[in-house]
């Protein structure tokens, strides 16, 4: 097993050094990284920190990852990412916090805790968190879709605004539609929408004379017909997924029998550190489909860009297993080694596929579990590798 790790291992790092040629890419790893006022960053970064401060100009694509102590960290710096600077390109960052007070030219993907945003973004943007807030100087100057709990949007909008979260404050101006699912909508009197304003809330939303709405109020019905809720239930689909049940319990099963060493340890790393291969495996996701890009584009590297996305796809269909095995034993409060496991597999994969199912909200799951599963292999076989090393 040591052998095949160090094998995928390798492969993704030969991808690596094919990619070089192509673009020049910066890796770092470090406490704190501060690119100050007046520095200029040619080649794009990749960079995993616990305080990351951009306050000069990034001129290529940014992936950040400020790994905090923890998820609810009192301490300002721990986990914080700051973009005060000119970013010319995309930027995705994960984080503790995340502060936006400068210009991002392009894309921004940015999920935290808290999210701030006081400066502009250029293109589209996707915004996750528990605390999401555009402040009055915010420039959203293309779509931008919003995922979180508590949202506040006073900022400007150049494009759509959708978003859906448990309570929203809407007090700023947007050019386009604006698609709002929501426990609670707050929407003050300065509000101004040039689109329509679709929502979908419990209670019946009023506006105030103040608010300036050039389309149509239109509330989206939550309830459904009697032909909806038959059209819900696919008996091919159901008969498909059942299928697919089985044949992860079949998979599980053999991999309990063959690799039960290494499958306790990925989830004994999500168990342990479920935030840091939650991170590992959102890295992991953005740069191996990168890899295998770059590596298709050139002619020796085609060979090694099927190899790597097939090792990924496998992979990515492993973590399944693996946060299976993980939520099984959380549910059992037993933790059985080897085939005496498969109980709470087999209870974590009713879950996870239970879960998987539940439209847009499974498919946030979907993909949740496989950057969490992905995560432990991958600090799995980190600590395997250091163990072993002389």
């Amino acid at each position: 097993m040591q052998n095949k790790i160090n094998y995928i291992l390798a492969t993704i790092a030969l991808s690596l050094t094919f990619i070089t040629p192509v673009v020049a890419t910066s890796f770092i790893q470090t406490n704190l990284f501060l690119l100050g006022e007046g520095d200029v960053l040619n080649d794009d970064l990749w960079l995993s920190g616990n305080t990351i401060e951009i306050k000069g100009q990034a001129k290529n694509d940014l992936f950040l990852l400020a790994a905090g102590q923890s998820w609810n960290s009192q301490n300002e710096k721990d986990g914080s990412v700051l973009l005060s600077g000119q970013l010319e390109n995309d930027v995705w960052a994960v984080g503790n916090t995340i502060s936006l007070t400068g210009a991002i030219r392009d894309h921004a993907r940015l999920l935290a805790r808290i999210i701030t945003v006081n400066g502009s973004v250029s293109n589209s943007s996707i915004l996750a968190g528990n605390s999401i807030h555009l402040t009055q100087t915010a420039r959203m100057e293309r779509d931008v879709l919003i995922f979180g709990e508590n949202v506040i949007m006073e900022g400007n909008i150049g494009g759509n605004l959708t978003i859906f979260c448990k309570s929203v404050t809407l007090a700023g101006k947007c050019a386009g539609n604006v698609r709002v699912t929501a426990g609670d909508i707050v929407v003050l009197p300065q509000t101004q929408i040039t689109g329509d304003f679709i929502y979908s809330s419990p209670d019946e939303l009023v506006l105030d004379k103040g608010v300036v709405l050039r389309g149509q109020l239109i509330r989206q019905a939550e309830e459904i017909s009697k032909a909806e809720r038959k059209s819900l239930i696919s008996w091919p689909s159901l008969f498909l997924q059942s299928w697919l049940f089985i044949g992860a319990l079949c998979v599980g099963a053999l991999m309990l029998f063959l690799f039960p060493a290494f499958l306790n340890e990925s989830a004994a790393q999500i168990q342990t550190s479920p935030w840091k291969c939650m991170a590992a495996g959102f890295v992991a996701i953005c740069l191996v489909p990168m890899a295998c890009f770059f590596l298709a584009i050139s002619l020796v590297g085609l060979p090694l860009a099927l190899l790597t996305a097939l090792t990924f796809t496998v992979l990515s269909y492993l973590c399944k297993i693996i946060v299976a095995l993980v939520i099984g034993a959380l549910i059992v409060r037993n933790r059985h080694q080897g085939f005496k496991a498969f109980p709470a597999m087999g209870l974590g994969l009713v879950l996870l596929y239970a879960a998987a199912g539940a439209g847009l909200a499974g498919s946030i799951v979907s993909f949740l579990i496989v950057c969490l599963g992905l995560g432990g292999i991958i600090l799995a076989a980190i600590a395997r590798r250091t163990i072993s090393a002389p």
